[in-house]
């Protein structure tokens, strides 16, 4: 995994930086999440546009960013970043707790005061180690007997049609015989939801949720039941 930090404060990106590498020792990195199997690789930035051109190159897993910087703020950046990896974790790092609305159509996985870094930076870290482990299981299903394996954060959702299910899968759609409960169990620890008797979906890729269903990201509408509403 790889952890990029952006701070002006060089003192504030150093302490941080400080914090995790005294965390991942002293608990062994292998202890804290297994299938993560190797230390992280820690890159510090002072300023949003060096890091918004280096880490798009570097290959980027967990950003941490300070919101309130000169020249270019943590929003602008996060904002350019999503554009270009949207799976990208993004953690906030800020005193400033009124930009909390601001911060959230980025979909940050947290929010850290850096008052308070020793208390909420290790809970944070550990949810972005585990989000990024949920994300690296693959998923497999059989096709004309053929075996086929997808990243579950690639299935946007499945639909069941009768006694097939149709996974949809970027612009592809694949069918397998089976039911809709069985995928149900299956993914559920991943970050699917049943939003209907004929519908399972992944949380990544919904945009809203209201009375009329539940919008995703690319512009479809699917039905939403009043039960798991």
């Amino acid at each position: 995994m790889k952890i990029a930090i952006c701070d002006d404060d060089n003192l504030m990106a150093q302490n941080i930086k400080n914090s995790m590498l005294h965390e991942f020792s002293n608990k062994g990195w292998q202890d804290i999440v297994p299938k993560l199997c190797t230390a992280p690789e820690i890159y510090e930035f002072s300023d949003g546009s060096t890091m918004t051109e280096d880490i798009l190159k570097t290959g980027i897993d967990v950003a941490l960013l300070d919101i309130d910087m000169p020249d270019v703020n943590g929003l602008s950046v996060a904002n350019a970043l999503m554009q270009q990896s949207p799976f990208l974790t993004i953690i906030f790092l800020t005193n400033r707790t009124e930009l909390v609305f601001q911060s959230l159509k980025y979909r940050p996985l947290r929010f850290v005061r850096k008052s308070h870094i020793r208390e909420e930076l290790e809970e944070a870290i550990l949810t972005a180690e585990k989000k990024i482990a949920s994300e690296m299981h693959v998923f497999s299903f059989t096709k004309n007997n053929v075996a086929c394996t997808y990243p579950v954060r690639e299935i946007i959702y499945v639909e069941s049609k009768g006694h097939y299910m149709e996974i949809h899968i970027g612009n592809e759609i694949k069918r397998e015989r089976g039911k809709l409960t069985e995928y149900e169990e299956k993914l559920k620890d991943y970050g699917f939801l049943r939003i209907h008797v004929g519908y399972l979906v992944n949380v990544r890729y919904i945009a809203m949720i209201n009375s009329q269903g539940v919008f995703l990201d690319n512009g479809e509408k699917l039905p939403i039941s009043r039960q798991n509403r």
